[in-house]
């Protein structure tokens, strides 16, 4: 099996995150005091800016790629530390515990692919004979 390309994966990802920022503050209302629903979008313009410099810079790839996936775990990190938060509230709001849940869902898979894509650039280094 070949190994996604990882910056692209990343620029697709960070979309994903941005699409679903601006989807739950709008479904806040776009009001200022509920800005919060549109963190995810700032993790997606990093992890989709990070993919888009590691896509046009291929001499730090690896040195944003590591970036990407530190970003990922404080998202997953983040999302449920919140989402736990918001179900321990005297009125949980299934808006808020979706989008928390579902920004710790998307960091999480995409930290799979960052960490699998890791082990196979190291199997592939070490394989190669010097």
């Amino acid at each position: 099996m070949n190994a996604p390309n990882m910056p692209r994966l990343s620029i697709l990802f960070g979309v994903l995150l941005i699409i679903q920022g601006l989807v739950f503050w709008g479904l806040a209302g776009f009001e200022g005091a509920r800005f919060t629903a549109a963190i995810p979008a700032f993790f997606g313009i990093l992890i989709g800016g990070f993919g888009l410099v590691a896509a046009l810079a291929p001499a730090v790839r690896k040195h944003v790629m590591h970036l990407n996936v530190l970003l990922a775990v404080v998202g997953v990190a983040g999302g449920i530390s919140m989402f736990f938060k918001g179900l321990g509230s005297d009125e949980p709001s299934v808006t808020k515990l979706v989008d928390q849940g579902l920004l710790a869902v998307l960091c999480f898979v995409f930290m799979v692919f960052c960490v699998r894509s890791f082990i196979t650039a190291r199997a592939n280094r070490s394989a190669k004979p010097s």
